[in-house]
């Protein structure tokens, strides 16, 4: 279905756009041999067709004191409580439902151990949970949007 909204120059544009969101219309129609109300036009019904659902700033979350990232896994059966708390939490900046022995994963940004210390006893009593340290963010968002 996805392939069928999209062509190739669409493709080109996203692919621009994921890249730097802010890139001025005319840079993009001078890569891909556009005009840039074309290429405004396109971007609109992308966003009409909720394929594009937005455009966000990223942080450098080590100059924000939120440079330790850990990833949790937890498993509970106070699901509707756990997610409220992970809402109001401020080192939570990401939570998953999942398959397998656990039922969530969450992304925790933290500054220290001491900081990720308070969030694990806050989560000691949803149930038991499983924690990774990332060393070295590798790849972050990297969607291939071509079809073959």
């Amino acid at each position: 279905m996805g392939k069928d909204l999209i062509d190739k120059t669409d493709q080109k544009i996203m692919k621009l756009l994921q890249q730097d969101a802010r890139m001025p219309l005319a840079k993009i129609s001078q890569l891909i041999s556009m005009s840039s109300p074309s290429v405004k036009e396109r971007i609109t019904k992308l966003e009409e067709k909720g394929i594009i659902t937005g455009y966000r700033a990223t942080f450098d979350l080590d100059k924000l004191d939120r440079g330790m990232t850990t990833f949790v896994m937890l498993k509970t059966e106070k699901c509707q409580r756990f997610i409220e708390l992970c809402r109001k939490s401020k080192w939570i900046t990401d939570l998953y439902r999942i398959s397998g022995e656990y039922n969530f994963l969450l992304k925790i940004q933290t500054n220290s151990l001491l900081e990720l210390k308070e969030i694990q006893n806050d989560l000691m009593e949803y149930g038991p949970s499983k924690s990774f340290i990332g060393m070295e963010q590798l790849i972050s968002n990297q969607v291939d949007i071509s079809y073959s």
